[in-house]
């Protein structure tokens, strides 16, 4: 497996316990981690809730979604990753639905846009997790890309070997809010 930062390892082990974030994808929506959504299935971008409980009580609060590929190019032997699959920023909560989850509401475009799925054959299945945090008020899109030493248009040589450790401390990240993840096959 790749290096898991003690966020990924958080949000991993309480995922299993009790999701706090919703995937939704336009012909699946990840309720449980573990879910098993096929390549054309993860390909379009998803749409992100968020248990409402996680939530921070001020208005003007933000938060940035972080995406990772854990296991490339292999689960048994990961030494590409993890791979950075995507940064959302400057999302807002809309209002929860019925089960207390709340829509995640922000640009459609990202700041690193959305990379899908593609686990090489002949491997087993990849995770593919996301973590939402807050985002620190005087963050925007050109300070996290400065801050994170990001290019203009990330390619994948950028993505590679992503370091979220790191990520997180530059960026002055608290605690993984909310986390889920899902297993793709090639």
């Amino acid at each position: 497996m790749g290096k898991e930062s003690p966020s990924v390892l958080k949000a991993l082990a309480a995922a299993k316990s009790a999701t706090t974030l919703r995937l939704h994808f336009p012909e699946a929506t990840v309720t449980a981690a573990g879910a098993n959504l096929s390549i054309p299935q993860a390909t379009p971008t998803p749409t992100l809730s968020i248990a409402a409980s996680t939530l921070k009580s001020e208005p003007d609060t933000k938060y940035i979604a972080v995406s990772l590929d854990l296991d490339p190019p292999f689960p048994s032997f990961p030494f590409l990753g993890p791979i950075l699959h995507g940064i959302h920023i400057d999302l807002v909560p809309g209002t929860p639905d019925s089960d207390g989850f709340a829509p995640l509401e922000g640009s459609k475009d990202w700041l690193v846009s959305y990379l899908a799925p593609g686990p090489p054959k002949p491997s087993s299945a990849h995770r593919y997790i996301f973590l939402v945090f807050e985002q620190p008020k005087a963050l925007d899109g050109a300070k996290i890309k400065s801050l994170a030493g990001l290019a203009e248009e990330v390619k994948l040589t950028g993505r590679l070997w992503w370091n979220e450790e790191t990520f997180e401390k530059k960026l002055g990240l608290g605690d993984v809010l909310a986390g889920n993840y899902w297993l793709t096959s090639p």
